[in-house]
């Protein structure tokens, strides 16, 4: 079978060394040990310079918490300020750490910060923990289609900082080498603008990569991507399907704690390799994992295809292995709220802005039923230069069907949605209700990008 786009990124980090040794003693590894940390830092202190870090990490020989926030964004701002205000719960654990806060893309240092592999970039906020050489131990972060809380909170980073603490603290850690290779910091640091689909990227949507534009996390997954968009190997069927969730597997976990398994599926991967509710998981793909985002990450760099997944779990002090063993499909999840699909190179554009939703009095005043399309177009500031406006939509029409389809989706799901079901210069055929409730139908050819 042929690699994926994403495959290849991996393979290629890989070769860095950004993988971890096959086949660690977890029985050993997972041992109780005596475990001390130093006296914390006076205060917590956000610094802004990550090299610089690194260098009182090695000092210090403390670990790192990096924290990455697009600012602009609205999405897990109030996460952010919780994190940055610390209180009871985490001032005491961020200053065992030498605290970090990134909040510029363009100047990210993809050697420490490698996000092709450790980090959703459908997310305004994500948390990085290294060592004081640059290895990865973990990451933290997550959100889903159903809000930007229903993945974290401060009691899942609590428990994570403290999983890292007796990590890097454990006196046996040197001997596991379970840890990534540290990565080599000579020369400049390679920044998401040098990227290979950086400048085929810029080219296409030259208005998202002004630069006096804010480069969003999620223009960071657009850019990853373009490669494989521009030799034609990307397939928008499978191959936006990243950082999938423990449900893919079969698990539900414990929002707070992060690790421990609330429910598992009868008949799915987790539940055949014997996994059962209170389990705690602690490694998966060979890798120690100290937060629901790890796991999802040992998950998102498996294949997108058939796999089997090594995984580790305490169940009271045994240490349990196993497989998961998946099957063609099973990363398939929500893509409707990932805005790096949305606003993708890849597949049609509505012809307009955004999808707005009809309110409810007036959805039933036009006799439309419940679980039908019934949206209005945004065309923004310029609305004739879009393709539906060309063709006759406006803004007072209520949208009720594309091509015969009408699911019924508003904002971001939607776009999403005519992206992955129409193509770029395919006949488009919108019906719509006029102001006194009569139809219309408007026909255009779907553009690319706009």
């Amino acid at each position: 079978m042929a690699l994926s786009y994403f495959a290849l990124l991996l393979c290629s980090q890989t070769a860095l060394g950004q993988s971890a040794p096959a086949s660690p003693r977890w029985a050993d590894i997972l041992a109780p040990a005596a475990v001390t940390w130093p006296a914390p830092l006076p205060r917590v202190t956000w610094r802004t310079d990550l090299s610089a870090a690194i260098d009182e990490a090695r000092r210090d020989s403390r670990p790192l918490f990096v924290t990455l926030r697009c600012l602009p964004c609205k999405q897990c701002a109030d996460f952010d300020k919780d994190v940055l205000e610390g209180g009871p719960l985490l001032e005491p654990l961020l200053r065992q750490f030498v605290t970090v806060r990134l909040t510029d893309m363009r100047e990210l240092d993809l050697r420490l910060l490698p996000v092709a592999q450790w980090q959703d970039l459908d997310l305004s906020w994500w948390g990085w923990f290294l060592d004081p050489a640059g290895r990865v131990y973990g990451v933290f972060g997550g959100r889903d289609e159903i809000s930007d809380t229903t993945r974290i909170s401060a009691a899942a980073l609590a428990a994570t900082l403290r999983r890292v603490l007796d990590h890097h603290y454990d006196p046996r850690r040197s001997q596991w080498n379970i840890d990534a290779a540290a990565p080599a910091l000579g020369g400049r640091p390679r920044t998401p603008v040098d990227l290979p689909g950086y400048a085929s990227w810029r080219r296409i949507k030259p208005a998202a990569a002004g630069a006096d534009n804010c480069l969003h996390c999620h223009k960071v997954a657009e850019i990853l991507r373009q490669p494989a968009i521009d030799a034609g190997r990307f397939d928008k069927r499978r191959d936006f399907d990243d950082w999938p969730f423990p449900e893919n597997v079969g698990l539900t976990l414990e929002r707070d704690d992060g690790l421990r398994v609330r429910t598992v599926r009868p008949e799915s991967p987790a539940a055949r390799a014997g996994l059962r509710r209170g389990d705690e998981l602690a490694a998966a793909g060979g890798r120690r994992v100290f937060s629901q985002a790890d796991f999802r990450a040992a998950l998102h760099q498996s294949p997108r295809g058939d796999a089997r997944i090594p995984i580790v779990w305490r169940r009271g002090a045994d240490v349990m292995t196993a497989e998961l063993v998946v099957a063609e499909g099973w990363r398939v999840g929500e893509l409707g709220w990932r805005k790096s699909v949305a606003e993708a190179a890849i597949g049609a554009h509505m012809g307009f802005g955004w999808a707005l939703a009809v309110p409810a009095a007036e959805r039933r005043a036009l006799v439309i039923a419940d679980g039908a399309m019934a949206v209005r177009a945004f065309f923004g500031k310029k609305p004739m230069g879009g393709a539906a406006f060309a063709a006759g939509l406006r803004p007072h029409h209520v949208i009720t069907a594309v091509n015969g389809r009408s699911p019924d989706l508003s904002d971001r799901p939607f776009k999403t949605w005519f992206r992955m079901n129409f193509e770029p210069g395919q006949e488009i055929t919108l019906t719509v209700r006029e102001r006194d409730g009569s139809p219309r139908s408007i026909s255009y050819r779907a553009p690319g990008v706009e």
